[in-house]
């Protein structure tokens, strides 16, 4: 064979698609991390964040804010395994400013990422973000959708957007903290209800478009998976058979389950959550996930529970006392992949029971 025609046979194989040398086998982790009120240490006058300055009640001074920067930046380089990971969800920052400090002064940025974010009307002035690779995924899109709360104002934003993986495939991705249950649970399902029905209506626009949508989505709900207010975005658990355009629960506990996401008076709850669309799950979508997320702790990212047997998150604060932690949540993550391995490491959600209760 002509040594020309040769050379031109190799590169014409390594083209078509569905062939090895098309596409490297990839594994990206996709992370989220509830970082416990994350800000500067200026006086925002539109904001509630006075106790978060130098004369505040908390003395949040430099040193403690650049204390915290590193400490989340050890934790995200660690949670990320071999490499840098892929995107980061965040909730509790304050704004831009301090995701720039967490992304362009310490490890990570060896990640180049950038940056998503849009200033929401919170009372405290905590937002959620999301920090993305961008020699990876190309934004397309990017929106705030209000979760509207009627006489009680608004709450925090819930961060769309759409965008290219490897320069070819299409995902969607939101970023929630659904409102807290400080007033009871009673009393504050319905405001957790509206975040969700918002997530929904957004879900059923993208499906409207294209029902094999890939899609995302990850947050602090404030409540176990598949707790009644959250049963309106129609999220359920993985089985035997997937619909693409199903969503799925990763995130699940148990009542045996030895940790979660956050732990409140003793017990552990996964409050912290990753739901996706099923086409991450059942092959047909070039990159896919398993069933179960995963949670990631280390040992120095835990603290003794001495009112309760056992450990717990190591946060900030306990209380107004300054105790130079990480956070008072764990972070959940999942790895998207084009070879359909399964991941490694990090500790797995157990089977959860077919009606979980909720917390």
């Amino acid at each position: 064979m002509d040594h020309r025609l040769k050379v031109s046979s190799i590169i014409l194989l390594l083209l078509l698609p569905g062939l090895d040398g098309v596409r490297a086998r990839e594994r990206h982790r996709v992370i989220f991390y509830n970082v416990e009120n994350l800000f500067d240490t200026r006086d925002d006058p539109d904001t509630l964040d006075d106790e978060f300055t130098p004369m505040g009640s908390r003395h949040w001074t430099r040193e403690r804010y650049s204390i915290k920067i590193k400490q989340l930046s050890t934790v995200i380089t660690a949670a990320g395994g071999d490499s840098l990971p892929l995107f980061v969800g965040l909730a509790e920052v304050e704004n831009r400013r301090v995701l720039l400090d967490l992304v362009e002064r310490t490890a990570l940025s060896d990640g180049d990422y950038g940056v998503l974010h849009v200033d929401s009307p919170d009372p405290r002035g905590i937002d959620v973000a999301l920090l993305y690779r961008k020699k990876y995924f190309q934004v397309l899109d990017l929106e705030a959708l209000p979760v509207h709360l009627d006489k009680d104002g608004n709450t925090r934003d819930i961060l769309y957007c759409r965008g290219v993986l490897q320069l070819t495939d299409t995902l969607h991705l939101f970023v929630c903290h659904f409102p807290s249950r400080i007033d009871g649970r009673i009393y504050s399902d319905w405001k957790r209800e509206r975040a969700a029905r918002v997530i929904r209506e957004a879900v059923d626009a993208i499906q409207q478009a294209n029902e094999d949508a890939a899609i995302i989505i990850m947050g602090d709900l404030n409540g176990a998976a598949n707790t009644w207010e959250q049963r309106v975005m129609r999220a359920r658990f993985p089985g035997k058979r997937l619909s693409p355009s199903t969503l799925y629960y990763l995130t699940g506990r148990s009542r045996l389950a030895a940790i979660g996401s956050y732990r409140y008076r003793g017990q552990w709850e996964t409050i912290d959550h990753l739901i996706v669309s099923g086409v991450l799950l059942n092959g047909d979508y070039a990159w896919q996930t398993e069933p179960r997320a995963r949670i990631f702790v280390k040992d120095f990212m835990l603290e003794e529970d001495k009112t309760h047997y056992g450990n717990k998150p190591f946060p900030t604060y306990r209380g107004p006392v300054y105790l130079g932690g990480f956070s008072d949540h764990l972070p959940v993550y999942l790895d998207l992949s084009n070879d359909h391995a399964p991941g490694e490491g990090g500790e797995s959600f157990p089977p959860v029971s077919p009606s979980p209760r909720g917390v």
